[in-house]
């Protein structure tokens, strides 16, 4: 179990000042290629297919994968591997915890930003169990990274279903439930002079939260996921968003799927306080999803402001959109 204490910032990895072994920076830039580049490799990997039996057998192989169950299953033993923790070396993690949630409560956490991709979140989401081994934390992802192979039992080991609605209530009867808000708008939303989030309008978090009764939605926002990585062209987003699926290329370090060596920051702040009220009554139903969406947007402005100094970031705004 991951020791810290609140308010503390935390590295979860390299200290300060250390340099990540040789080796350990090999296998986490060769492994995070293969992994956040794993949809435009599978897709030459299809089309070689066509020239070559060989790889027409590994895409059979892989694809028949996908004939296998997909659940949340928080595996403990494919989330301590090692490989993961090269990860958290390669991008000096950090981590601080604003206040201590209570033992037993149901959370909804609200994670920004998606950026170009959610490093950040996934990377989070193999140490978590670690750090909470008896309160689970679930999460819910784009329901196309559920066809494809690799990706599908990935994202399942480490707790999480598509996002749909009636998936998001199954887990969040079952324990705390982090979902990245922003989604896909936010892959063509990079600034280089500003962090820019997709958020205004964005309230079905916060309805099933009133729905569920949950106990709070928790701010989370992770400092340097915006530039590890970008995508594009531009004018695929319009298509992106109507598909469901990110269309373009991800790049990053040496024109390559690999994430840049940006030390990514997990800032956990406090719970904004669910109203209960009675799905019946239409209107105050309504008027305190309204009231909650208002309160958390107010809440993640204000974690963002007072930590964005500790990142280094003092002159870098937050744009709530």
């Amino acid at each position: 179990m991951v020791e810290f204490k609140i308010g503390e910032r935390i590295y979860e990895g390299l200290q300060p000042g250390q340099k990540q072994h040789f080796l350990n920076a090999l296998v986490a830039m060769v492994t995070l290629t293969i992994y956040v580049g794993w949809m435009n490799f599978f897709l030459l990997l299809c089309i070689s297919a066509f020239f070559s039996r060989t790889a027409l057998y590994i895409v059979i192989a892989l694809l028949s994968t996908l004939a296998l169950p997909a659940r949340p299953v928080l595996w403990p033993w494919f989330n301590r591997l090692w490989v993961f923790k090269t990860w958290r070396e390669y991008f000096r993690y950090s981590f601080l915890f604003e206040e201590k949630l209570e033992r037993g409560k149901k959370y909804v956490l609200a994670e920004f930003p998606h950026g170009s991709f959610p490093i950040g979140p996934i990377v989070a989401g193999t140490l978590v169990q670690t750090m909470f081994p008896d309160d689970p934390v679930y999460s819910v992802a784009a329901s196309s990274v559920f066809y494809i192979p690799l990706w599908r039992h990935f994202i399942s080991w480490i707790g999480s279903l598509p996002a749909t609605k009636e998936n998001f209530k199954k887990l969040l009867h079952k324990g705390s439930l982090a979902v990245v808000v922003g989604g896909i708008a936010e892959m063509y939303m990079l600034d280089p002079r500003k962090e820019r989030i997709k958020l205004k309008g964005r309230k079905g978090f916060a309805k099933i939260a009133v729905e569920e009764k949950a106990d709070g939605i928790v701010p989370v926002y992770y400092f340097g996921n915006s530039r590890c990585l970008e995508f594009g062209p531009q004018w695929l987003s319009d298509m992106s968003r109507k598909l469901r699926v990110s269309l373009g290329y991800l790049h990053g370090r040496w024109g390559l799927p690999l994430p840049r060596a940006v030390p990514i920051y997990l800032v956990h702040g406090k719970p904004v306080p669910v109203p209960k009220v009675d799905k019946s009554d239409k209107i105050e139903f309504e008027k305190a999803v309204d009231q909650l969406h208002d309160a958390f947007m107010l809440e993640l402005q204000s974690l963002y402001d007072r930590h964005k100094g500790e990142y280094g970031w003092s002159e870098r705004p937050l744009s709530i959109e």
